[in-house]
């Protein structure tokens, strides 16, 4: 598995390099493999940058029971952010190739500070990968970026992987905790929910016996919901179940699983996929009203009910879900009212309407949050297996 994952990375280095450069593979064995990059800033306004540096010879594991590290991290400090790869040449005796690196780690405070200097940077890099993870840190970023993690020997992919969970699986993330989105929502009123990560323990595992212990959690990382962030600026954060109302009311979850209680049973379901979702913004009288209607087709996991299960009680337990959905959703807003987060991109969606009435709401400051919002949730349970009386203790 480590030689075959090996030979992926070379692989995907001489396609990625320029035919005129790959005529061996001693000049591959010259680049320094940036896997992960860390960023902070210190009360004296000092930048620290962080490079965790593939070892292939570690991954590989040439020699059998050998504890060669599988990738080294170097930290850097300076004033701007551009003179990192010149210092980085003066320890790191291989040449930075930072192209294809999977993660990117920004500290609490520097994203409360604001990003703007960085994204300029990342901006004219016509290297960079668009796609690359983004995730801020509450730990200390030094712990993070010096600590092993169980079952993956680079920490930029096991946080890619638990990222992609998120909204493969919980609903308690989308797809947009990217680089691409933070440079395109740049210079728009539209926020973005970059994922949270800590430390477990707030103790690293800064040695390679990481891989000699059985104890999973310890040093490694957990996510624990997602931080918002307009015009490259931290402006507040969401813990990990908001975010699956939140993504639910947005029409960008894709699963995730809610426990219902009926008159008389009680049930765990799944949303299948994204729900259809219809949005109409309407000025009525002056006052700008959003009607949302969400349709999730949701799957039946568990049940437990005396007696069968007819569509009375099924009926039941849709409409468990609905309210349950919209109260949460409403809750959510509210809070989101309170912060002056605009959780639905209203000021994008006033700002494309034409039109006397909505020029004047245009003009107002924070007019967006005069509007009226009624959300409508309208469930189907879609799949309930082919038994009708549910097994019982007896």
């Amino acid at each position: 598995m480590k030689r075959y994952l090996v030979m992926s990375m070379l692989l995907m280095l001489l396609t990625a390099l320029p035919l005129s450069g790959c005529s061996d593979f001693n000049e591959i064995n010259n680049l320094a493999l940036v896997d992960m990059v860390g960023a902070d800033v210190d009360e004296d306004g000092l930048y620290h940058v962080y490079y965790q540096i593939v070892n292939p010879n570690g991954v590989a594991g040439t020699k059998a029971g050998s504890a060669r590290s599988p990738l080294y991290t170097f930290e850097f400090t300076g004033h701007t952010w551009a003179e990192f790869v010149s210092a980085a040449s003066q320890t790191v005796p291989r040449q930075l190739f930072v192209s294809h690196f999977q993660a990117y780690i920004i500290s609490e405070r520097l994203a409360k500070k604001g990003l703007q200097n960085l994204l300029n940077v990342l901006e004219n890099d016509p290297d960079r990968r668009m796609a690359t993870a983004v995730l801020i840190t509450k730990s200390p970023i030094r712990e993070i970026m010096n600590t092993y993690v169980p079952l993956e020997s680079n920490p930029g992919k096991e946080l890619r992987n638990i990222q992609k969970l998120q909204y493969d699986v919980t609903g308690k993330g989308n797809n947009k905790s990217q680089l691409r989105v933070l440079l395109e929502t740049m210079d728009t009123s539209q926020l973005t929910f970059i994922s949270n990560i800590i430390l477990n323990d707030r103790k690293p595992f800064t040695t390679t016996k990481r891989f000699e212990t059985i104890e999973g959690n310890r040093g490694n990382y957990s996510y624990t919901g997602a931080s918002i962030i307009k015009r490259g600026r931290w402006i507040g954060q969401l813990e990990s179940e908001q975010l699956v109302t939140l993504f639910f009311a947005r029409g960008e979850a894709k699963s995730f699983v809610k426990r219902l209680q009926g008159k008389d049973e009680t049930a765990s379901v799944q949303m299948i996929g994204k729900p259809k979702r219809s949005i109409r913004l309407v000025m009525r009288e002056g006052k700008p009203i959003l009607r949302m209607t969400l349709k999730p087709e949701l799957r039946m996991m568990s049940l437990s009910t005396p007696g069968k299960l007819d569509t009375e009680k099924i009926r039941r337990l849709e409409i468990a879900f609905d309210e349950e959905m919209e109260d949460g959703i409403k809750q959510l807003l509210r809070l989101g009212s309170n912060h002056h987060w605009d959780l639905l991109d209203l000021e994008n969606r006033i700002k494309h309407k034409s039109g006397r009435q909505w020029a004047a709401l245009k003009r107002e400051p924070n007019g967006w949050e005069k509007t009226e919002i009624q959300v409508h949730v309208q469930s189907s349970i879609i799949k309930v297996g082919m038994m009708l009386t549910p097994y019982r203790e007896e």
